[in-house]
Order: C-alpha cells, then sequence, then structure tokens
C-alpha cells in the first residue's frame, strides 16, 4: 500500500494522509473517496481509522496497515509518504516478533523502529516474515532509494 501526506493549498503540513483502498489496483487510483483515502484520525476507543469520504461516494474499506502509517505521521512531520511492500532488503532493521498486519502492536513496534533510525524520514524498516515498510520525501524518492536494494523473496524465520 502507498500513502502521501495531505499538505494544504497553502502549504501546511497536516497529521492526514492520503492511503491506497485496500485491495485495489496501485497503478490505477482514479477515484477520490474510493481508490484513494483520506485518512484524517484513529479513534483509539473503537480501534478504527477515521476517514473523510465526499458526498455520494461510496468509500472501499482503507488499508489494514492505515494504523501505522498513521503513528509515523504523528510522529514525524518530516515524512511526505510511506510505501508498505511484500518484499524485503538486507541490512535493515525488523520487527522482533510477528505481529498480525493492521494491529496496533505492530504498528508501535514499526513506529518505534522508526524512531530509533538515524533520518526517520528515509527509513526502512523490516516486518518480521512480512515486508518492510519505507519512508521518504514522496513515493518517487522512496521506489529510487529501495528499488536498487529490494529482494522479491521475503526470509521467514
Amino acid at each position: 500500500n502507498v500513502s502521501a501526506r495531505r499538505v494544504t493549498d497553502d502549504g501546511e503540513v497536516t497529521p492526514q494522509f492520503w492511503m491506497s483502498a485496500s485491495g485495489v489496483d496501485k497503478s490505477a487510483l482514479h477515484e477520490i473517496g474510493r481508490d484513494i483515502l483520506l485518512v484524517h484520525g484513529y479513534d483509539p476507543t473503537r480501534d478504527v481509522m477515521q476517514l473523510r469520504v465526499p458526498q455520494g461516494v461510496e468509500p472501499r474499506r482503507v488499508s489494514v496497515d492505515a494504523i501505522e502509517h498513521w503513528m509515523i505521521y504523528q510522529h514525524h512531520p518530516d515524512v511526505g509518504a510511506i510505501l508498505h511492500i511484500h518484499a524485503w532488503m538486507d541490512g535493515i532493521p525488523a520487527t522482533d516478533v510477528n505481529f498480525p498486519c493492521g494491529t496496533a502492536e505492530l504498528a508501535n513496534s514499526v513506529s518505534k523502529l522508526i524512531d530509533a533510525e538515524p533520518d526517520p524520514a528515509h527509513a526502512v524498516i523490516g516486518l518480521r516474515n512480512h515486508g518492510i515498510t519505507a519512508t521518504g520525501e514522496n513515493l518517487d524518492e522512496v521506489l529510487d532509494r529501495i528499488l536498487p536494494r529490494l529482494q522479491l523473496q521475503v526470509p521467514m524465520t
């Protein structure tokens, strides 16, 4: 999945972010509120992400990884985009536990590992037996940085 921080027309950086919907072809993100969702909050009491959807649009489900992206954007205002893929890179810090996707435990673990990186705005973190999450200025910058080192097979331990 992919996400990008929302920046207002006057340049204000917000904690809100645009994120690909669950199950959508990431090369064909077209309809706002259906393919691309605006995440504007998280309700910890109900453990649900809060979306803003245009009137008359029936939204798809937001990615289960939205909570992870939310935590990263909250802690790091300099992160402009996040990419999560099912691939691997050698030599990156990784979660110790294979937490279930979409859980607060996984999101907290990844967020803490990003916090510990020398440059959290340009980090790559492994999710044990699952894939990676990478932060950057924008999605092009993230892809340019990680593609040369990417391994398509995730090691299982």
